[in-house]
């Protein structure tokens, strides 16, 4: 059974490994351009946007990290979660599957359970790469692009999470509507609401959001600036547990949503 849910998986499982390899490969391109610049000023070095603020292709290619960092996850998760379900059910292919005398509960749990973990692996990648290569250099344009890094936290266990708890909810749509194209629409529509509920959960948690750098540091220690690329760590932690929690429950409501799906 786990042969075959790997099986139908495949398809999408190619998606996302491109997806993430492709992403995973613009990040270190993209810190190349960062640091040309950063070569070209004669200052390899920086981490200080007053001193060496990036301009044309370099901000540019600090943008794209950005908003793979932000987006990418969420795509991988679309990709995985949406077809998850809704493929087979719109097509009338799982009726194959409950013929072998596989209960519908453990078969929503197993396809589930492979595409969370294929998510993971794939979003894996790009996370860390973002956090151990290209984050240095998106500090020089941090205040630039803080909204956008609200989507992410420099955070890769975060990130990952967004991919996992965006496929299982689409997997869950899937099994609701039967339908690709609406699965697709209404998971687009949840996401923003999700990360608010991820958001708003931690908020009231007797959890701090992160440190600063303190007064110990000054703007011309690099210290200073490079403790904003954990800042937000201890918000990222807590919300990533909060999103396990999430995931545990909406596979329950899967698991029992698939025992009524129609054959």
């Amino acid at each position: 059974m786990t042969w075959l849910a790997m099986r139908l998986l495949r398809p999408y499982l190619i998606v996302a490994v491109v997806i993430s390899g492709v992403s995973t490969a613009f990040l270190f391109f993209a810190s190349g351009v960062v640091q040309r610049q950063l070569d070209a000023s004669g200052m390899p070095g920086c981490v200080n946007p007053n001193l060496c603020w990036p301009t044309g292709p370099a901000m540019n290619a600090i943008l794209g990290m950005e908003l793979v960092a932000a987006f990418v996850p969420v795509l991988i998760g679309l990709v995985l979660g949406v077809p998850l379900f809704a493929r087979e059910r719109e097509e009338g292919t799982v009726a194959f599957v409950l013929t072998q005398s596989v209960p519908r509960g453990r078969w929503v749990v197993t396809k589930l359970a492979c595409a969370l973990l294929a998510g993971a692996v794939c979003t894996a990648a790009p996370a860390l790469v973002y956090r151990l290569v290209a984050a240095r250099y998106t500090l020089l344009a941090n205040d630039l692009y803080e909204l956008i890094e609200m989507l992410h936290l420099n955070h890769p266990g975060f990130m990952v999470m967004q991919t996992v708890l965006t496929a299982a909810v689409a997997g869950l749509l899937g099994l609701v509507y039967g339908r690709t194209l609406r699965t697709l629409v209404v998971s687009l529509v949840w996401w923003p609401f999700g990360l608010a509920a991820v958001y708003a959960g931690v908020a009231l948690l007797p959890l701090g959001a992160g440190s600063s750098a303190g007064p110990e540091f000054s703007p011309d220690d690099d210290r200073y600036w490079t403790a904003d690329i954990s800042f937000a760590d201890g918000f990222g932690y807590a919300a990533t547990a909060l999103m396990i929690a999430y995931v545990l429950v909406t596979v329950l409501i899967a698991r029992r949503a698939g025992r009524r799906a129609a054959a």
